[in-house]
This record gives structure tokens, sequence and C-alpha cells, in this order.
């Protein structure tokens, strides 16, 4: 440990930063910000600590304390655990929050396909030229990528499992659209 005098002279003021402003910036950074849940967002306290507030919403903050993993010593002796006095759990006051989340978990959440605009032209392109031989979509000069055959069998198959821009190449194909003509993709 150094001297005293030597620590004296090592704690300086800095003049120059203004501790409002600081202290604001601390604050601001303690508060926490829940983006995802709108749930934990409006029931959040922002004067209790995270493990405080998580423990309101009846949540478990750290999961290796809540589910240890057993020491050698808790498997030899099992009463280890037991001769600990055990603390006073305050009972959670917020528990719907816990199951409203759990609710949201558990329901079932819709894949929406998209696919952009170039990948739905590249796959008219191709299906027009080719049809479904994949092997030789793989060898066409427009495959700048240099997609596999299966690479570009999942793509097609992705782009005729998109409803919408499926149905409309069909019923525009159906009306007679010469679309190899049309995007001068005819070579």
């Amino acid at each position: 440990m150094g001297k005293v005098h030597r620590r004296k002279m090592a704690q300086k003021f800095l003049y120059h930063v203004n501790r409002k402003k600081l202290w604001q910036k601390e604050k601001q950074k303690r508060l926490v910000r829940v983006q995802n849940c709108t749930l934990i967002r409006d029931n959040w306290d922002d004067k209790l600590s995270v493990m405080n507030n998580y423990a309101e919403f009846s949540l478990v903050h750290d999961v290796n304390k809540a589910f240890p993993i057993p020491k050698t010593k808790q498997l030899i002796d099992p009463n280890h655990d037991k001769k600990k006095i055990e603390k006073k759990k305050k009972v959670p006051d917020k528990i719907h929050i816990r199951e409203e989340m759990e609710e949201d978990a558990n329901t079932e959440r819709v894949k929406s396909l998209r696919i952009s605009d170039p990948n739905r032209l590249f796959c008219i392109y191709m299906l027009e030229k080719y049809g479904t031989n994949y092997l030789a979509m793989s060898k066409d000069h427009r495959n700048d990528y240099q997609e596999t055959p299966k690479q570009l069998e999942r793509k097609m198959k992705k782009f005729m499992n998109v409803k919408k821009a499926y149905q409309k190449y069909l019923d525009e194909k159906k009306a007679g659209r010469d679309f190899l003509s049309e995007f001068g993709m005819n070579d």
C-alpha cells in the first residue's frame, strides 16, 4: 500500500467536469429500458433493482441461483442444506405478469413468408426457362451467386410457398404473359 501523502497527491478534483450532467448521465444509465416486452415495461419500477423487479414479477434473474448444480458435499450429505437457516421469502405482487407472458409464449405464431422482388423475378425467369431442371438452372449465366441445384430447388420451393407472389405469377402466365421477352431475359 502506498504512503498517505502519495495517495492524497493522486486525488485531484476535475474542475472541467460538470457534476450535475455526470450525475444525470449515471442516472440514465441505471434506468433499465425494456424494449421488447410491453408487459414488463409498463409494470417496471425504476426505484427497485433489476433483481427485485424480477422477483416482483415472480421471474428469475439468475437461473444458476434458482436451479443450482449440487456440489459434491451436498450429494454426499443431503441434509447439509437443511442445516442452514432459510430466509423468509416475500410473496410476489405481480404474478399476473408471468402468467400473461406464459400465455403469450404459448400462442402459435403465424410465419409470414416473403420474397424480395429481385428473387421473385429470378425465380420466374428460371421457372420459365428451365421448368424444374435445377441442374440446368445452376449452370445458367444469370445464376450470379453460383447457387447449387439444391439451393435453387429450395429457392423455387420458397417462391412457390409464397402464395401471393406465386398465385400472381400463375394468373399472369394463364393470361398469356410472356415473361422471358418482357423482362428482357430471353437469351
